[in-house]
């Protein structure tokens, strides 16, 4: 059922009032405010655009994405016995330089369900002087328009109010982020899915169901008691990336969470029940913790590490948690350091966080070769700079770039140092490809930028994209145990 935005406003107003700005200190009312449905509206039909013309880069990155948010207050309403979500959202922005009209991405833009507020404006979805659907030529992304012109140097709040569908047969309810194919959490509330949007993010999740549930998250989960309804609140703390912001709710029966402390780390497991144990994930990430700290420094989340752990299939790496088989752990959790802390400018940067990640496993066999010199590609030319998702040599071809770049600085040790470096430096900072060069030459010595752009930047068709044999790293599994 959808409601209307003054609910909205109440949730999230209360949420600022007790406090959300400390990481786990976030408040929301015990019940959700009543509210009466509207009238559901088609939504306008999708419209493509060319890109904007652009000078730079970055000149195209305000262009496309427009705004700059600050803060994400989102509150879920789930009813498992009924299969619905209700969410209502509250998104604090600023234009970004010489930007007047607001762009966010929301899959719910779809649904005849959607009711939207900005500056306490009630706009029609359906509307074309209030709201247009569009996506930018080679983005691959809904965008969501809102037809007005906004002030520069000044905060702005859009309210969202929508149904969300529950699919998952068990009972669950999750977030599912890939980021190959460059699903992010535009999915459940409204966002900028690009790696370097960092914003402020408090959800709070509530289950309306009599059976128990459990729940962990990016941040650490705070449970709260709200009357008949199962209640969280998920704050993570700083601002991180959209798309890195991970939850998962659970039926007790299914699910049991288990917490250790190893080294510094408070760790939680949420494995289902009658399948592969947190004991298992314990066993694994104890000389792995413990290796990553002494490698390339503490873990970069101060509220530990939540593992979903699946039966099968690769992971998903996401702030201070991750959706992960046993089989893909260690990798998954490499990337708290590189891909969620230490962060891509955007998709198409997003190689070298993987190809760091495989290389550091890879380069354990003395035997692990680098890159041809004369190797050529369009890794990263080949893609938007707008667009969602990286190319998948990075698992591959582009570890070998990444080797090529150890032995040019004299050894694994040597390249271990100047990521735990590179690290410490640039955490929360996003960076380019071509900073990434920049970062490694003023390091080493070594001017790399000849051999980027030919084994990156080379023209199209110069080494084809081929499936990857590590693609299986991101297809996550959450199919449970047989009893």
């Amino acid at each position: 059922m959808a409601r209307t935005m003054p609910g909205v406003r109440l949730v999230a107003a209360a949420l600022v009032a007790a406090g959300g700005l400390g990481c786990g200190g976030a408040s929301a009312p015990a019940t959700s405010p009543a509210v009466a449905p509207t009238a559901a509206a088609t939504p306008s039909a999708v419209v493509e655009v060319p890109l904007p013309a652009a000078a730079s880069e970055a000149a195209l990155l305000d262009a496309v994405f427009r705004v700059d948010v600050e803060r994400a207050e989102v509150v879920f309403d789930v009813y498992p016995a009924d299969r619905r979500v209700q969410a209502q959202a509250a998104v604090t922005f600023r234009m970004r330089p010489g930007q007047t009209r607001p762009i966010f991405h929301l899959e719910a833009a779809r649904s005849p369900g959607l009711s939207l507020r900005l500056n306490g404006e009630t706009l029609d979805p359906a509307r074309a002087s209030d709201v247009r659907l569009l996506t930018y030529a080679g983005s691959g992304q809904l965008s969501l328009e809102l037809q007005r012109d906004l002030a520069a140097g000044t905060l702005h709040r859009l309210e969202a109010g929508y149904p969300l569908p529950f699919t998952d047969a068990g009972g669950r309810y999750f977030t599912d982020v890939n980021d190959i194919d460059g699903r992010g959490n535009e999915t459940l509330f409204p966002a900028l899915n690009t790696p370097h949007e960092l914003a402020h993010h408090v959800l709070v999740l509530r289950v309306h169901a009599a059976e128990p549930y459990v729940a962990v998250g990016s941040g650490r989960l705070t449970p709260r008691i709200a009357g008949d309804v199962q209640e969280w609140v998920l704050d993570t703390g700083r601002e991180v990336a959209a798309y890195t912001v991970m939850f998962h709710l659970a039926p007790a029966r299914s699910h049991a969470v288990a917490e250790r402390r190893i080294g510094d780390v408070e760790v939680r497991v949420l494995a289902p029940i009658g399948g592969v144990s947190a004991e298992e994930a314990f066993g694994t990430l104890e000389p792995w913790l413990a290796e990553l700290g002494t490698a390339l420094g503490p873990f970069p989340m101060p509220n530990g590490l939540d593992v979903v752990l699946t039966q099968g299939g690769g992971g998903m790496e996401y702030y201070g948690a991750t959706t992960t088989s046993l089989r893909a752990l260690r990798h998954e959790v490499f990337h708290m350091y590189y891909a969620c802390s230490t962060v891509a400018r955007t998709y198409r940067d997003s190689w070298w966080d993987e190809a760091i990640t495989m290389w550091y496993e890879l380069s354990t066999d003395a035997t692990f070769a680098a890159i041809a010199e004369d190797f050529r590609s369009d890794m990263v030319s080949g893609r938007s700079a707008v667009a969602v998702g990286f190319d998948r040599r990075a698992y591959d071809q582009g570890a070998r770039i990444i080797q090529a770049l150890a032995v040019e600085t004299g050894g694994r040790a040597r390249m271990v140092a100047f990521l735990r470096d590179l690290h410490r430096r640039r955490s929360f900072d996003p960076f380019t490809t071509w900073d990434l060069a920049d970062e490694f030459a003023a390091w080493s010595g070594s001017d790399v930028h000849e051999r980027f752009q030919r084994w990156l930047y080379q023209s199209p068709g110069a080494a084809a994209a081929t499936p990857s044999a590590s693609d299986w790293r991101h297809r996550v599994d959450l199919t449970l145990p047989i009893p």
